[in-house]
């Protein structure tokens, strides 16, 4: 039964508030909202607010009367059916009343009223107003019903559309599918099949019907759990695919996968069972796997050829550049010496060339990784120019370096890799910039990242006013031996592998890069890269930097000059010792303690001094280990400059005895050596001399990933590459000689 529960209005109009106080008496006793107004105005804005049941209105009233607030009312949609009831106290009875009741009026009184006759009509306008509410409710639920009836017809017809729908498309699959699917129920007789029973098993489906599913998958034994494989079981209960083996018509069998699911049916269990040939899968498969395996061979066979490579090339280069270098300290005539400034610069271009290929080789294998560790960004920038101010200056070019002041002075990141990109795009500017300027810039980026507050994007820019790069050249800028000019004729020389590895590099470090043309001539290359800000200590204002520690001697080092020349070898070969033969004093504070000592010292005052008063005046005592006879005369010529003499090893177990039956400071270790190589001697050294052995030093021409990381593991203490430079083998010799004595050096393998 529909009830009516909301409020029930009733509007009391009178300008006299003692005749409205009269009515509210009358009604008082009645559950009624009694809404009183004391004009027509007042009562029109009343009726825009709430719904009322009957109006109560005196006809004379100052400003808008009875009459005109009637006909108001009336002229709306929303308040033209509320009933009104004038009470008036007029002589002109008759006049009213017509004009009352053609206003819409449903009825008329004459003050003074009587209350039963009063209270008696509004109770019926009142029940008529709750009976027409429950009408309008009926109404609404009626429609509500009709609505809900023709959703759910609709929604029935189209359940109805689509089980047919359904069964004609599982028709159509099941017939047309090249799985052979089987129904059967829990003690594994076959229900149904589809016609792909036929190619898949050579049985017609009239010939499986009855049989039990045994003679078709034989691992499939239901009613015997125990006779199943473990993985048979868990897919069986799980749904998950199988593989399975099985049996044809004629007895042979071939690789499947099936899936198994299941429903009840009148309370009886049925399975379904989907089977698919996999021959073909396990045949391309085998076939894969043995390309990848010959893949894996080739791979390793690449990376063997590489290290063989690079050890063949560097180890004569070795003795080329260091001899050279030698060469150059005597007393030479200007032709003379112009000879071997030459072989000088073209031993330093055809290892560029080499270190170029080996990158290469390095990105192409996935194998480079990212170092974390704080530098300067101005000095970064300051170090990847200063190798070109002589070549800018020969040329006339004006190099200019601008930094935005918002960037912070130190950063996280690898500064090796972005001073390789730093060098690359300059070296490429210079080349191709014949007259006017270079200009590097690096500002804030706008890229943002996810995670530490402290990431930040920062974007480098090389400009300059070159020969620009053609618009049909910009497509293939950034690929592998991608040249400008490829003819034979070419002006410029290179191996097309510099812009490739500065993308890479540069993708490595969660950035971009790309080239636009420098109007009116030249062009722009822009990347960014994602660096990490080197927060301040609390209350302190200054850089969460590692300290330097102090020195063991007493003379403070000089500083590094920005005229000295930085290591472009050391940055390519990627090694620790030879970075930190190319940086700044800044950098002395900001590289990690890896070896025990503090940060990568700078070249120093004559080593030799340094040497004598560390040690007392005791000489150092230094073995190296080399086999080559060229590399043996260049690394004792170079130590005998710094006033160092050393014995020599011509293979690993003759260094292996020497290092055993004497004492060294020091070994300087080859890794290819004849008889017992260096990696081979290194661990027996450590193994044998217990807690406490020199340091050793690694001395290789390989290069390749993994390297460095080989020669740790074994026991060494630095590594170094060749070719050998006198400023890298200055470095560590500093390093390792003015540290620890050998007899307090503790293992930290």
């Amino acid at each position: 039964m529909i009830s009516y529960d909301g409020p029930i209005n009733i509007l009391l109009v009178d300008d006299y508030p003692e005749n409205l106080l009269a009515i509210e008496a009358v009604l008082s006793d009645l559950d009624y909202n009694l809404v009183k107004c004391l004009s027509g105005e007042e009562a029109l804005r009343a009726l825009l607010k709430d719904d009322f049941a009957v109006i109560v209105m005196d006809v004379q009233m100052p400003g808008m009367d009875g009459f005109e607030t009637a006909r108001m009312i009336k002229s709306r949609e929303k308040t033209k059916e509320i009933p009104i009831i004038f009470v008036s106290a007029t002589s002109k009875e008759s006049q009213h009343l017509f004009t009352g009741y053609a206003v819409g009026a449903i009825d008329y009184m004459l003050k003074p009223f009587v209350p039963q006759i009063f209270r008696s009509k509004i109770e019926g306008f009142v029940g008529m107003y709750v009976s027409n509410k429950k009408l309008q409710q009926q109404k609404i639920l009626l429609q509500q019903q009709t609505q809900e009836l023709e959703r759910m017809n609709k929604e029935l017809m189209r359940t109805a559309y689509q089980l047919t729908k359904a069964e004609a498309i599982k028709s159509v699959i099941s017939s047309t599918s090249m799985d052979t699917m089987i129904t059967f129920d829990e003690g594994g007789i076959i229900l149904t099949v589809n016609p792909s029973i036929l190619p898949m098993f050579s049985y017609a489906e009239k010939e499986v019907i009855g049989r039990h599913i045994h003679e078709l998958v034989p691992e499939l034994c239901l009613a015997q759990p125990e006779g199943m494989t473990e993985q048979t079981a868990e897919g069986v209960s799980s749904g998950r695919l199988i593989e399975v083996m099985p049996l044809r018509k004629d007895g042979s069998r071939f690789h499947a996968e099936i899936k198994l699911g299941s429903t009840h049916v009148d309370d009886e269990l049925i399975y379904a069972c989907t089977v698919s040939d996999i021959t073909e899968r396990k045949k391309t498969e085998r076939e894969l796997l043995t390309a990848k395996e010959a893949a894996e061979i080739a791979d390793r066979a690449k990376t063997d050829f590489l290290a063989m490579v690079s050890h063949e090339i560097r180890t004569p280069m070795n003795g080329i550049l260091g001899m050279t270098n030698l060469l150059t300290e005597t007393d030479l005539d200007e032709e003379q010496r112009d000879f071997t400034e030459i072989i000088l610069k073209s031993g330093d271009s055809l290892l560029g060339v080499i270190n170029d290929i080996l990158d290469y080789a390095k990105i192409e294998a996935g194998k480079l990784e990212l170092e974390r560790i704080p530098f300067s960004l101005k000095s970064c920038l300051d170090e990847s120019l200063d190798l070109f101010i002589a070549k800018a200056r020969e040329n006339s070019l004006e190099m200019l370096c601008i930094v935005d002041e918002s960037l912070p002075e130190y950063v996280y990141g690898d500064v090796t890799k972005l001073r390789q990109i730093l060098m690359n795009l300059v070296s490429n500017a210079v080349k191709f910039t014949p007259e006017g300027r270079i200009e590097v810039s690096a500002r804030p980026g706008s890229g943002a990242f996810a995670g530490s507050a402290r990431d930040m994007t920062v974007e480098f820019q090389v400009r300059d006013t070159g020969v620009g790069i053609p618009e049909e050249k910009l497509a293939d800028l950034f690929q592998p031996f991608s040249q400008l000019d490829s003819s034979m004729t070419r002006k410029y020389g290179g191996t097309g592998l510099g812009l490739a590895i500065c993308k890479n590099l540069v993708e490595l470090m969660d950035g971009s890069i790309a080239c636009v043309p420098n109007e009116p001539r030249g062009a722009v290359f822009t990347f960014t890269v994602r660096l990490e800000r080197v927060e301040e200590k609390p209350g302190s204002g200054q850089a969460d930097l590692p300290q330097p520690r102090a020195e063991a001697s007493a003379e403070p080092h000089p500083r590094w000059e920005a005229s000295q020349p930085f290591s472009f070898s050391a940055m390519l070969s990627d090694t620790f010792a030879e970075i930190g033969a190319a940086a700044m004093p800044e950098m002395e504070t900001l590289l990690p303690d890896r070896y025990g000592g503090g940060g990568v010292l700078p070249f120093a005052p004559p080593l030799l001094d340094r040497l004598g008063r560390s040690r007392k005046q005791e000489a150092p005592r230094v073995l190296v280990a080399e086999d080559n006879e060229v590399n043996q005369k260049l690394i004792l010529k170079l130590l005998d400059r710094f006033g160092i003499e050393a014995d020599v090893a011509e293979n690993g177990e003759l260094a292996v005895e020497m290092a055993l039956s004497r004492t060294y400071d020091l070994i300087f270790m080859d890794m290819k050596m004849p008889v017992m190589d260096g990696l081979e001697a290194t661990r027996r050294i450590v193994g044998q001399s217990g807690s406490a052995y020199p340091a050793i030093i690694a001395m290789t021409a390989n290069v390749l990933p993994g390297d460095r990381q080989k020669c740790l593991e074994a026991g060494m203490t630095d590594y170094i590459s060749k070719p050998i430079r006198p400023d890298i083998l200055e470095t560590a010799i500093t390093r390792h000689l003015l540290g620890e004595p050998a007899a307090q050096r503790q293992s930290t393998h």
